[in-house]
C-alpha cells in the first residue's frame, strides 16, 4: 500500500513524522503548553520510532543484496546512524562549551551518549542493529513453520520475558531512559513487534476495508488513551514497580503507541484509494520530511534551548503562532541542513566523476 515505484513504504515515513512531532510536543512542556494529559498522549513517540525501526530493518535485509554479506550490511547499517551521531556531538559540544571544540571532551561524549538527553536513543539503536540478523533468521523461522500463528506468540513471549529481565538485571552506563539497560529493556520488544509485523505484509483490499479499520483504531486509540490518561500507569507499577513505564514503556504505553500506529497505518491506506490529489501530496510531503525525523530528534534540543530563547520574537505572541514558529525551526532547520548537505555531496561527486 501507498508505496514509491522502487517499493518504499511511504506510511512508514508518514508515522515516523507523527512521531517526531510527538518527541517535539513532549520536549515543549513549560514554554507551549502546561497540561501533563497534554504530554501524556504524546508520549509514544519513542516506542513507535523503534516499532518502525524493527520494520525497516526486516525489509532492508529482505532485500539485501545477494553480494552484500551480513556484515557488510551491518556495517553499513550503523555508518548510517554512527555518521550522523557524530556530527551532532561536535555540533552540540561546540555550541554547548561556549563555542569552543576539545577532541579529548568530544571521544569522552561520544562515548558515554548523554550529552544532549536524546542521544541514548543512538546507543540501543546500534545494538538491535548488531541483534538484527539473528532476529530476522528468528523470525523468518516462526513464520514459516506449522501453527506459525503460535510459534510467533511464544516467540514474542519470550522476548518481553528477556527484555523485562533485561530492566531489571541489566545496567550499561548512566544515561537517559533505557539508555541505560541492554538492548534498550522493553524497545527490544517493540523492534521485534515491528519485524513480525513487515513479515506479516498486512494491507487493505479496498477503500471499505481501509475505512473500517480506520474506525476500529481510532475506538482502540480512544480507549488505550483514556486508560492511559486515568490509570497514569498504576498497572505498570503493579506489576514492575518504578521501572517500566515511559522511557522504557510498560504494557499501557506499549498498547497506546501501537494504536497510534495503527490509525497511521489505516488512515495511509484511506488516502491511498481516495485519489484526492491534494490530500496525497498533503501526507506526501510529510512522509517525505519523515525521512529525516534522525536529524530532527539529533538537533531538536539544542534549536529549542540555544536559538529560540534568544529569538526578537514579540511579548504577547498567541500561543499558536509561538507554537508555528518552534515547530517550524525545529523541524525546518535540521530537515533544510540534511537537504543542502545532500545537494553539495552529490555536486562534489558528480565534479569529481567529471574530471575523472
Amino acid at each position: 500500500m501507498w508505496k514509491t515505484e522502487n517499493g518504499k513504504v511511504l506510511w512508514i515515513d508518514f508515522a515516523r513524522f507523527l512521531s517526531i512531532l510527538a518527541v517535539l510536543i513532549d520536549h515543549t512542556k513549560g514554554i507551549l503548553y502546561e497540561s501533563e494529559a497534554v504530554q501524556s498522549a504524546f508520549f509514544y513517540s519513542v516506542s513507535a520510532f523503534f516499532f518502525l525501526a524493527g520494520m525497516t530493518s526486516f525489509y532492508s535485509l529482505r532485500h539485501r543484496k545477494a553480494e552484500e554479506s551480513v556484515v557488510g550490511w551491518t556495517i553499513r547499517r550503523l555508518w548510517r546512524i554512527v555518521a550522523p551521531y557524530l556530527v551532532a556531538v561536535a555540533v552540540c559540544q561546540y555550541v554547548r562549551g561556549g563555542f569552543s571544540w576539545n577532541l579529548y571532551a568530544f571521544i569522552l561524549w561520544v562515548l558515554n551518549f548523554r550529552l544532549e538527553g536524546q542521544f541514548y536513543f543512538v546507543l540501543i539503536y546500534l545494538q538491535l542493529v548488531v541483534l538484527s540478523p539473528f532476529l530476522y533468521l528468528v523470525t523468518i523461522y516462526v513464520g514459516k513453520r506449522r501453527w506459525h500463528w503460535l510459534w510467533r506468540a511464544l516467540f514474542l513471549a519470550a522476548v518481553w520475558m528477556i527484555s523485562v529481565l533485561c530492566v531489571e538485571d541489566t545496567f550499561i552506563m548512566d544515561t537517559y531512559g533505557a539508555g541505560r539497560y541492554l538492548f534498550g529493556g522493553t524497545y527490544l520488544f517493540l523492534y521485534v513487534l515491528g519485524m513480525a509485523a513487515a513479515q506479516l505484509e498486512i494491507d487493505f483490499k479496498g477503500k471499505k476495508e481501509a475505512f473500517v479499520s480506520l474506525c476500529v483504531s481510532l475506538a482502540a486509540l480512544g480507549a488505550s488513551l483514556a486508560f492511559l490518561l486515568g490509570n497514569r500507569f498504576a498497572l505498570d507499577e503493579s506489576l514492575f514497580g518504578w521501572t517500566l513505564r515511559v522511557n522504557p514503556p510498560g504494557i499501557a504505553l506499549t498498547v497506546y503507541s501501537l494504536a497510534v500506529l495503527a490509525v497511521a497505518f489505516a488512515l495511509c491506506g484511506l488516502v491511498s484509494f481516495t485519489e484526492n490529489k491534494p490530500l496525497e501530496r498533503l501526507f506526501c510531503a510529510a512522509a517525505w520530511m519523515g525521512k529525516y525525523t534522525l536529524y530532527v530528534f539529533l538537533y531538536h534540543m539544542l534549536i529549542l534551548e540555544g536559538l529560540l530563547p534568544r529569538l526578537p520574537l514579540p511579548a504577547g505572541l498567541p500561543r499558536w503562532l509561538l507554537a508555528a514558529v518552534y515547530m517550524t525551526a525545529m523541524v525546518g532547520i535540521p530537515v533544510a541542513g540534511k537537504v543542502l548537505y545532500d545537494r553539495a555531496r552529490h555536486a562534489l561527486m558528480a565534479g569529481f566523476r567529471g574530471k575523472a
